[in-house]
């Protein structure tokens, strides 16, 4: 996707899963009738709360990882500063740290991860 300012991401720049996401959003986009019947609704954001604890701890043990994760405040407060409190950046964000756990034979998600 574009680094500079002014430059727009490129179709060749996304996987084939973002590619088709995008593609669908313009044809849901495009569709008046579409449009009409699944209008969009927006989630609040999330906040440093319990709540937003229990979701996140929640994601990670959806990732059926073979470690237990056990991340610290403060690596929670970074999830949530990274991800500016919205819910499906919050779950590509815990999606790619299991891959990323899985890929590296950690199994967990670790506090160093959540904050490289």
């Amino acid at each position: 996707m574009g680094t500079g300012l002014g430059e727009k991401p490129h179709m060749v720049a996304l996987s084939a899963s973002e590619q088709r996401r995008f593609l669908n959003m313009l044809r849901f986009l495009g569709n008046d009738q579409l449009a009409r019947r699944l209008g969009e609704h927006y989630l609040p954001l999330w906040e440093d709360d319990v709540g937003f604890s229990r979701l996140i701890q929640t994601l990670i043990a959806a990732m059926a990882l073979e470690q237990r994760s056990g991340l610290t405040v403060a690596s929670l407060r970074t999830i949530l500063k990274v991800t500016g409190g919205v819910t499906s950046r919050m779950f590509v964000m815990i999606k790619s740290l299991a891959i990323d756990a899985i890929e590296t034979g950690k199994e967990r998600i670790t506090d160093e991860a959540v904050h490289a």
